[in-house]
């Protein structure tokens, strides 16, 4: 259940605090108590079996919009996941190799740095103690525990008009990491308390001197104003989900960690009798470089946009039919047919770019500039703009992006796919060249879920794939490092797509290790049974699936070969007050409770060439990765 508060509008102008020089509304609203006579004799004590005086009723307000009761609806989830990670390095830290073995992999992840501290487990015993072992040091587990609390408000003004937010409290804060005296960047404990972190006794506040997550981070706010008639315009930085979400995905879910957020204006009408519905937008990707300065302006009033050839612009169109979830379940009760299609597509383009206004944390050609400045547009403010200007560079992007999605639905099976492809060009150098060398984008992505339903929906039949172009003039599979992956000498396109990093196909290698599903296809089918299913009450199912990974282009690979890993993932759920959200529904409130396990075995892809295996890497062996995560939430 969500909480909701309510009251009449004049209540709420009383309890808020007024604009000044304002009046509030309540001033003029007449007492909803009678006054009592003045007299000095005492009040008659009424008979228990009479009843009290009828009142005068208080006058309805003349103002339509004061008779409309406003409400404020707190919808969100709190969780805590621990996870134990085993062997997530594959066998590229093995100490039979190099010690540059791991850093030449190309493996992105953050691994056990138990190889690098071998030597503080000497043989050497300890007073009273055993002799110790280099191997005492060496571990290949990495265990942790990290929880958020999302608050989503909304504020019905009236029954048209809404404000929505989205705050996150400790957003995936891993527990234990700010203990008393402990800081980021510190070298030593600086707490009178606890000298030493094996001393510590409490958990401070996260801040900026001891943390780099903050401890609230509001995500969304915008609005939404409704005509019946007229349709309905949206404005703020909002959610944007879109298909199966490969490209656009809200991450609304309780496991979820990545969101699509948009700073937009949009306007959308729906056609009911035909289910149709259209959405016109514009959206604010980036603005570039601010006139605003910490250390030269007051740290409030509005800021300026310096140049508007650095702005990033996009237009957007969504077209399509959805039935309406009602009318669905309707349909599918009677063992109709349900479709649902739609096609989104957008136009982006930016001529200059100020990226590189900011080098190494200060404007560009200035070693003096504070980096409490690198926010905003710093000596800009007093004429002195050299700095920013020797910053822009020229891009000259413009990219076409079109994604169609299409939906089929029955009492027993779910059909669902969404293909996107990018067409365009730009530059990618960061020098300040007038005629950069121009790249072409062409990238292609789709997805395909279908699930068969038995035994009275108990059991479920699924199968899932999905292909991310890849790009022969690319090294690797992921992002690593900021900016665009290192291209090929001679390299004249960029064709490597990559899915939304919410749109979750696994556990480890593609949530995990990569991020993404980027540059390569999949096949993924899986099975689950619902030991007990009773909507509206408790469910408790389990499933089982193999994910079966490879490169679309095999020369993008570590090791050079398509063959990228299998899978194995398991999983036992239990959801109170549960309800299907094939339709769309938001899940009821209630607790959520999720065991996890996955094992992949990595192939030839992810591990040396045959070359380096005959030579310098010949010591390489596979080692498999699993992990065991849990997920205790509580949704409202």
């Amino acid at each position: 259940m969500a909480l909701t508060l309510s009251a009449p509008a004049a209540v709420w102008a009383q309890t808020s605090p007024q604009p000044e020089g304002e009046a509030s509304p309540s001033a003029a609203t007449p007492a909803t108590t009678a006054e009592t006579p003045a007299t000095d004799a005492p009040a008659p004590t009424p008979h228990p079996a009479e009843e009290a005086p009828p009142t005068s009723p208080t006058p309805p307000p003349a103002d339509l919009l004061d008779r409309i009761a406003q409400s404020f609806v707190l919808h969100g989830n709190f969780r805590v996941r621990p996870e134990l990670q085993h062997n997530f390095a594959i066998g590229w830290d093995a100490p039979a190799l190099a010690a540059t073995a791991y850093n030449n992999s190309g493996w992105p992840w953050s691994r056990n740095p138990g190889n690098g501290i071998a030597a503080l487990c000497s043989t050497s015993p300890l007073p009273g103690t055993s002799a110790r072992v280099a191997a005492d040091c060496l571990s290949n587990y990495q265990t942790m525990a990290n929880m958020r609390l999302r608050l989503q408000p909304e504020i019905h003004v009236t029954d048209s008009i809404t404000v929505h937010t989205q705050i996150d409290i400790f957003d995936n804060f891993i527990l234990g990491s700010t203990p008393e005296g402990g800081g980021v960047g510190r070298t030593q404990n600086s707490s009178p308390w606890a000298p030493i972190t094996a001393m510590s006794q409490t958990q401070v506040t996260p801040t900026a001197q001891n943390s780099l997550v903050p401890s609230i981070a509001v995500s969304r706010a915008w609005a939404e104003v409704t005509n019946a008639t007229l349709g309905q315009i949206r404005f703020g930085r909002m959610p944007w989900h879109w298909g199966l979400g490969i490209l656009a995905n809200a991450g609304n879910g309780i496991d979820s960690d990545y969101q699509t957020h948009v700073d937009r204006l949009m306007y959308q009408v729906r056609i009911r009798p035909l289910s149709l519905f259209a959405a016109v937008m514009y959206d604010f990707p980036s603005t570039g470089i601010l006139s605003t300065s910490t250390r030269m302006s007051a740290g409030q009033g509005q800021p300026t946009d310096l140049s508007t050839f650095d702005d990033v612009h996009q237009i957007g169109l969504a077209v399509g039919r959805r039935v309406d979830a009602s009318d669905a379940r309707q349909s599918l009760s009677r063992g109709d047919v349900v479709w649902n299609a739609g096609f989104y597509g957008t136009l982006r383009w930016q001529t200059l770019s100020s990226e590189n206004v900011y080098a190494n944390g200060a404007l560009a050609g200035t070693a003096t500039t504070s980096a409490a400045d690198t926010r905003a547009g710093g000596d800009a403010v007093t004429n002195n703009f050299a700095d920013v200007q020797s910053g822009f560079i020229r891009r000259d992007y413009f990219a076409f992006t079109g994604d169609a999605w299409f939906q089929l639905l029955h009492r027993n099976f779910r059909f669902e796919a969404e293909a996107v492809l990018v067409a365009g060009n730009t530059s990618v150098d960061r020098t300040a060249s007038p005629d950069p060398q121009r790249f072409d984008l062409l990238q292609f992505g789709g997805a395909a879920e279908f699930e068969y339903r038995l035994m009275n929906n108990r059991l479920r039949l699924e199968f899932r794939t999905g292909y991310a172009s890849g790009d022969p003039d690319q090294e690797g599979l992921t992002y690593r490092t900021a900016g665009l992956r290192p291209l090929r000498a001679g390299a004249s396109s960029i064709t490597s797509f990559a899915f939304h990093p919410d749109y979750r196909v696994d556990l480890i290698l593609w949530r995990q290790v990569m991020r993404q599903v980027s540059s390569a296809y999949y096949f993924r089918p899986g099975v689950q049974y619902a030991f007990v299913e009773r909507p509206g009450s408790d469910r408790l199912y389990g499933r089982a699936s193999v994910i079966y990974s490879r490169a679309s282009d095999f020369v993008q690979t570590r090791g050079n070969d398509a063959n990228l890993g299998i899978e194995v993932d398991a999983e036992v759920t239990y959801q109170s007050n549960w309800r299907d959200n094939t339709l769309g529904n938001v899940p009821a409130s209630g607790f959520y409770a999720s065991l996890q396990y996955g094992i992949l075995f990595p192939m030839a892809g992810l591990g040396p060439r045959t070359d380096e295996r005959a030579n310098a890497l010949s010591a390489f062996s596979f080692s498999n990765a699993q992990t065991i995560r849990g997920v205790l939430g509580v949704l409202f």
